[in-house]
């Protein structure tokens, strides 16, 4: 430790009071003197690196705690004023502090530091000297940032992972130009430009969600950013973060889904021709296989769709043009029966009439 002059008693209460500051200060800080040798291991230290200040005090021993191997840190590179060895050791993260003069800052990871933990640090370093302006050691101090850096490396992650549904929607969007292109150049339905009209509509809600969420999600991971910059950012911004990203990541999932669904149905109408061919149809098979296309669309808006079709009823005809039909009536009632949020129930019925003799 520094020892202040015995003839002066104010020295020695300016000392008292300079380690106190120093060993209750809740960083670490270390100070080395002209020989390279440790003169103060504060408290901080003792408790973020696990070591006692008797095992380092006195001793050449300060990169026992950040390397495997002898080799200097900060504050021995600087007070050799040594600009070899800051590029050496320090390459491409070294830079003047900004705010310190003569001062350099560095940032870097240390796996299974302290406690077999690993840690962000970011440590400043800077020459002390006497009153006639000789140098006699150096101070690094130390700041714990590993919480900062995985919150940027999460940031990163939504960021790319929003970017990779916003391809996914692209990719969408392009299929369903595809399917709808194919499904305008068949002309096998009279109804055509209802069935492309009613699947639009269907594709509104999804499509829209994604570009809102989207839209939302962009701009609240710009404003964290723009927080983990500033130095800004509190735990409770980052939790409020990460809890709407979950929640929209979710709504994205869901709607894609939606609109994967609604794709599939298109391309299935569209490619299978066998269905415009004339064959024996059983209605209720028919309507039942209607029924399950739409499960999510009923689920959403509380309807409820009862399928009252006796089994024995056939008849030799087009199964695809039948579809058509009940898909296009369960749609209407759907939109206009009932009011926005209304729940309801639609039954299904039909019942072979026989001809009266003449």
């Amino acid at each position: 430790m520094l020892r202040p002059d015995p003839s002066n008693p104010s020295s020695a209460q300016e000392q008292k009071l300079l380690e106190e500051i120093v060993h209750t200060y809740p960083q670490p800080i270390i100070v080395i003197d002209n020989d390279h040798r440790v003169l103060i291991w504060n408290k901080a230290c003792e408790k973020v690196f696990g070591i006692p200040a008797k095992d380092v005090l006195g001793t050449k021993n300060q990169w026992k705690t950040f390397y495997p191997e002898p080799r200097p840190i900060l504050a021995d590179v600087i007070l050799d004023d040594d600009k070899e060895q800051l590029e050496q050791f320090y390459p491409g993260i070294h830079r003047k502090s900004p705010f310190i003069e003569d001062a350099y800052e560095v940032e870097n990871f240390f796996p299974k530091l302290g406690n077999n933990i690993d840690r962000w640090l970011y440590f400043t370093a800077k020459r002390l000297y006497d009153e006639d302006g000789c140098p006699v050691g150096a101070i690094e101090s130390i700041i714990d940032i590993t919480e900062r850096m995985n919150a940027e490396a999460e940031v990163q992650q939504l960021n790319e992972s929003l970017s990779d549904h916003s391809v996914k929607l692209e990719e969408a969007n392009e299929e369903l130009k595809a399917t709808m292109l194919k499904l305008a150049n068949t002309q096998k339905l009279a109804s055509l430009g209802k069935l492309v009209a009613g699947i639009s509509h269907e594709l509104n809600t999804p499509i829209g969600n994604i570009r809102t969420i989207s839209t939302a999600l962009k701009a609240d991971t710009c404003r964290i950013q723009d927080q983990l910059n500033s130095g800004e950012m509190t735990k409770s911004s980052l939790e409020s973060f990460l809890n709407n990203v979950l929640e929209s990541s979710n709504l994205i999932a869901k709607s894609t889904a939606k609109t994967a669904e609604l794709i599939l149905s298109c391309q299935q109408i569209s490619s299978n021709d066998n269905e415009y061919e004339r064959s024996q149809v059983h209605l209720r098979i028919l309507v039942e296989e209607v029924l399950n296309r739409q499960t999510q669309g009923l689920s959403r808006s509380s309807i409820i769709v009862e399928n009252f079709i006796p089994h024995h009823i056939s008849m030799n005809s087009f199964a695809a043009p039948i579809q058509q039909i009940f898909d296009n009536l369960i749609n209407n009632t759907r939109m206009h029966a009932f009011s926005e949020q209304q729940s309801g129930k639609i039954k299904i019925c039909a019942q072979v009439i026989k001809k009266k003799s003449s």
